[in-house]
């Protein structure tokens, strides 16, 4: 590929990124689902999209290392178009549950391999010094357009709910447009195969054993781990507004709220390299997962609007977390397994999440909302607590010197 069709998908890479998040339906998809199902349902409705993740998770991974990038990120923009517009046009929970499939295929495809690609092109120009650094920023960008596109679909979701996810219809055909522009990054040989394309379980054998390495088997489980708090304030706080700010009003509240949200997590995003080098990767992250472990405590404890006011803070950990986790853990992997490992990371997280999912549809059977939601929390605030007591002393046990990277 030549040095320009490369240097145009840099260049263009920070426009794709923000578009696939930009997501106009996450102020109200809580409260979209909920008025056409029980909260149960809603519940359920979650596990069947983390279900369907994990089925396509890792076989993207691998379509990624052995097939290319930009073919992986084509089916992701697809599938997207294909999900965005049956939640625009129907309210039926069979077909919300195609469309939680299509958005499935979505992110699966997109997971890892969008990381993956930016390195990979980086790499080809000999810029890959540049890599932490420009993660994040485009996660920075990713944020400032979550936003605007939180603080618009919660003003069009005033008249109809449904308006959101037509929004984001549009943007998914925008992003679909840039991957067509993208350009394969050269492929290097792989050492283990010669060049040639390993089996489907050898390769899946060979990213785990990536984890008989302390710091990466540590990255894997702090990423795990935050997969799960990282989405409990997410997919709680629309109905902890509701019940604070009243129904009528909760559009519009959760769009705001969003908006700022990601306005705040924006700046932290920028900040995140700079935290990393002034306090090292492993406290950098586990300071990260003490914000959230904080939040979901005071949500599980308190109704309270102060705390609603705080969980405008609920995207800070992801913020923090995403550039040093990537820079940390895509250097150490050869490029014939980068996507494969990221995806199975992801798997394991999702799986992880939508296993906890299904345990609080039974901890959720109370048709009263604030007893259902308050169980809910109470459990989500006592595995979070735990998770991080846990993270903390395994981190303390890897000697400092394993933090330092090595290049591949």
């Amino acid at each position: 590929m030549s040095h320009s069709e490369l240097t145009r998908s840099v260049r263009l890479y920070p426009i794709y990124a923000p578009l696939t998040q930009a997501y106009f339906w996450l102020p109200v998809f809580f409260l979209y689902f909920n008025q056409h199902m029980p909260i149960d349902q809603v519940l359920r409705l979650e596990a069947i999209y983390y279900v369907a993740v994990v089925i396509l998770e890792v076989p993207s991974g691998y379509l990624s290392d052995t097939l290319g990038r930009r073919l992986t990120l084509l089916i992701s923009a697809v599938s997207a178009i294909f999900a965005y517009a049956l939640f625009f046009l129907s309210g039926s929970f069979g077909v919300f549950v195609l469309a939680q499939i299509g958005l499935a295929a979505s992110m699966a495809f997109r997971s890892g391999t969008d990381t993956s690609f930016h390195y990979d092109l980086l790499k080809c120009l000999g810029r890959e010094d540049a890599y932490p650094q420009r993660e994040a920023r485009i996660m920075r960008n990713v944020f400032i357009a979550s936003a605007g596109a939180a603080l618009l679909g919660g003003v069009v979701s005033i008249f109809a709910l449904r308006a959101a996810y037509g929004l984001s219809l549009l943007a998914a055909c925008v992003a679909f447009v840039l991957v067509l522009l993208f350009a394969e990054p050269d492929r290097e040989s792989s050492p283990d195969s010669g060049g040639q394309t390993s089996g489907f379980f050898f390769q899946i054998r060979a990213c785990l054993a990536y984890l008989g390495q302390p710091v990466l088997g540590w990255l894997m489980l702090f990423s795990v781990f935050m997969t799960v708090v990282n989405h409990i304030p997410y997919e709680f706080y629309q109905p902890y507004i509701q019940l604070l700010g009243g129904e009528a009003s909760t559009p519009l509240l959760t769009g705001l709220h969003t908006a700022l949200t990601m306005g705040i997590a924006a700046w932290f995003a920028r900040q995140s390299i700079r935290l990393r080098d002034h306090l090292g990767t492993r406290s950098a992250l586990m300071l990260s997962a003490g914000v959230q472990v904080v939040l979901i405590s005071l949500m599980g404890f308190f109704f309270h609007p102060v705390v609603a006011l705080l969980l405008a803070f609920r995207s800070v950990p992801r913020a923090l977390m995403i550039a040093p986790l990537n820079a940390a853990t895509v250097p150490r992997l050869q490029q014939h397994h980068r996507a494969t490992y990221l995806s199975i990371q992801s798997l394991i997280g999702r799986l992880s999440f939508s296993f906890c999912l299904a345990l609080l549809a039974g901890v959720s059977s109370s048709e009263v909302l604030d007893v259902a939601l308050s169980h809910t929390l109470l459990h989500c605030a006592v595995f979070a607590i735990a998770g991080c007591v846990v993270l903390a002393v395994i981190a303390v046990m890897i000697p400092r010197s394993q933090w330092r990277l090595t290049p591949e």
